[in-house]
């Protein structure tokens, strides 16, 4: 039996001190990076906010939003990732890249949201649109304190996708909409 060959993709960085660097990936159907047209909206969106956070990625995918931040001055990321080739690509993108200050683990982004409980300052929630993902991870960062005072959240997930559940201390900041996906940034004011 002959084993499936995977395409490998290159994402570009859009800016910072990685800027028009390229990452690479393989693609999968779990996997859609986010487009570069929505990240440039996204990081605009975050410029005054980026610099000295702390991120959490929760589902890394490609690891291209986690990578985009550190090469703005965040802090630190964390990046959850559970397909193994997903995860081994971005290791060695980070790698590639010598940056240190992105903890990329291999874990089940449900299991380790139910044991741990760091505040982010910046929390990207980008899960595979088809295995509706988005409110089991928004329950788990909300009932576990993941977030603090003005914790910004960023939810992207397709427009078939509407009962999102918010919770109502998380307020809309930002949204927009490319194609089929609906992508939002919400500020938490509790």
């Amino acid at each position: 039996m002959r084993k499936k060959l995977q395409k490998k993709i290159y994402l570009r960085i859009i800016s910072g001190k990685f800027g028009s660097r390229k990452i690479h990936a393989f693609y999968n159907k779990d996997m859609r990076p986010t487009t570069s047209i929505i990240r440039e909206t996204l990081f605009n969106w975050l410029d005054p906010h980026i610099i000295g956070s702390n991120c959490l990625d929760c589902f890394s995918g490609s690891g291209i939003l986690g990578i985009e931040a550190i090469s703005r001055n965040a802090s630190s990321v964390v990046s959850l990732e559970n397909k193994k080739k997903n995860f081994l690509s971005i290791k060695s993108n980070l790698k590639k890249l010598s940056i240190q200050n992105l903890k990329i683990i291999y874990t089940n982004t449900l299991h380790w949201l139910k044991k741990n409980n760091f505040k982010y300052d910046i929390i990207f929630i980008d899960p595979p649109f088809h295995l509706n993902l988005i409110n089991q991870t928004i329950f788990f960062l909300y009932t576990k304190k993941y977030t603090k005072k003005n914790t910004l959240i960023y939810i992207e997930y397709s427009y078939k996708n509407s009962t999102i559940k918010i919770p109502e201390t998380w307020i809309l900041y930002k949204k927009k909409k490319s194609g089929t996906t609906i992508y939002s940034l919400y500020i938490n004011k509790n």
